[in-house]
């Protein structure tokens, strides 16, 4: 698991640590900056990150480097013997060219519906559209969220909207990961409920006052 130090990340790893589903190994990418990168809510992510794999007995590894696409974190990747990434790395970061020919597959858990939505800070679309947020798992490719579909899944909007950004959607992602796990341990390989991921509609970071409409709508 390549795990950035967000509170995604943490919900992720609870729900891993729930299902009995433990990764062989996490590299924390830590975020030195004092400013927070997209994905955290706080500074204290790392320490509760940290805490969390030490509990459970999981093997980790810290990388100062909190850029996935940075020539020392690439070697380090390269250098791991597992084949499949879980990737939670900080928000808003893509994968370049020479991550994603290191060799690996990345499971990445997006924030949306796919096809239907694709991009970013999709689900406050969806709630605009038809009230709902969804999450799609999919191996990161050269194009944005067009990977072909592993599962997918729609859900209700939360009673408070004003967790969606912390909390919910990464919930919901987090279900939806476990879902595509536990069927691939079930049935030893994964199975691609759509393969033909083209289409769909792609978005850009909503508007403040957007925003602020799909939180406070009914």
């Amino acid at each position: 698991m390549i795990a950035a130090d967000t509170s995604r990340t943490y919900i992720y790893l609870k729900a891993l640590i729930e299902n009995d589903i433990l990764p062989n190994h996490v590299i924390v990418l830590v975020n030195d900056d004092s400013k927070l990168k997209p994905g955290q809510a706080n500074s204290s992510s790392k320490e509760k990150l940290i805490e969390t794999l030490k509990e459970s007995l999981i093997p980790f590894s810290i990388s100062n480097y909190g850029d996935i696409n940075s020539q020392e974190l690439i070697s380090l990747i390269k250098q791991r013997q597992e084949d499949i990434f879980i990737y939670s790395g900080f928000g808003g970061v893509l994968l370049r060219s020479e991550v994603l020919n290191a060799g690996k597959l990345f499971l990445h858990i997006h924030g949306g519906f796919l096809p239907n939505y694709k991009g970013s800070t999709t689900n406050y679309y969806s709630i605009l559209n038809e009230n709902t947020v969804g999450a799609s798992s999919i191996f990161l490719t050269k194009d944005i969220d067009c990977g072909p579909v592993i599962q997918r899944k729609k859900f209700p909007i939360p009673a408070d909207k004003s967790t969606i950004d912390h909390i919910y959607d990464s919930e919901v992602r987090s279900q939806v990961l476990i879902d595509t796990l536990k069927n691939y341990i079930l049935k030893g390989k994964f199975e691609f409920e759509l393969e033909d991921n083209s289409g769909g509609e792609t978005f850009y970071i909503i508007h403040p006052v957007l925003k602020h409409i799909s939180i406070l709508g009914n």
